[in-house]
């Protein structure tokens, strides 16, 4: 074997993983993915917040979100920084008491969070329909997600869509042949979550006419 077809054998994973992370023109680097690992949080290359959900989903939000759409959101985060930048207005609701104190201080003037704790009176998943508010966009992407997700649909207006984040699980099925009852058709995401290393998918519901034009 030549000398040279050796040493390529021998460099080609360190040549790709400097490509990869310090080429600009790079996938791990425009999606900020390398800044993401660096700080352990979901942001892009220049610092910005972003939903802890693949990056595929993220390039078609970003070119669909708008200031006229109001959301709802099981599950507070990053996530709620993010879409606040991009919408009118957003309600987010936080199980853990510990994650929702450490994000409310940063959280927008257009977002709303709320602390409900996870119990088997199913407060939680019905607190999507405390608000009068018929909803554009619903965000499934806390605890007791199917609950969640059926109990969201009641609450979406006629161009509503809901996000249900990590739907390859098993455990979430059933969210899939609700939807199909109830008229709706369905989109995947696949790709790397920021500070991920494995494939997941977050697949958008939606009808005619909805409001990410989809």
């Amino acid at each position: 074997m030549r000398i040279k077809e050796r040493a390529r054998r021998v460099l080609w994973p360190l040549v790709s993983l400097r490509r990869l992370f310090l080429k600009k023109n790079s996938y791990l680097y425009k999606t900020g993915w390398h800044n993401s690992v660096k700080h352990s949080k979901p942001i892009s290359k220049d610092g910005e917040c972003l939903p802890w959900m693949n990056y595929p989903l993220i390039s078609f939000l970003d070119e669909r979100l708008n200031k006229s759409i109001v959301m709802f959101e099981f599950g507070s985060g990053f996530s709620t920084t993010y879409f606040a930048s991009r919408v009118k207005e957003i309600t987010s609701i936080e199980y853990d008491l510990e994650w929702y104190n450490k994000m409310k201080e940063s959280c927008p003037q257009n977002a709303k969070t709320k602390y409900i704790p996870v119990d088997n009176s199913g407060t939680y998943s019905k607190s999507v329909a405390q608000s009068p508010l018929r909803y554009d966009i619903i965000v499934v992407d806390g605890k007791d997600r199917v609950d969640c997700f059926k109990e969201g649909m009641g609450q979406l207006n006629d161009s509503g869509v809901i996000i249900l984040d990590d739907s390859q699980r098993i455990d979430y099925s059933e969210s899939f042949e609700y939807s199909k009852r109830l008229g709706y058709r369905y989109i995947h995401f696949e790709g790397l979550k920021p500070t991920g290393f494995e494939i997941e998918r977050t697949t958008i519901f939606y009808k005619d006419g909805n409001c990410l034009g989809i």
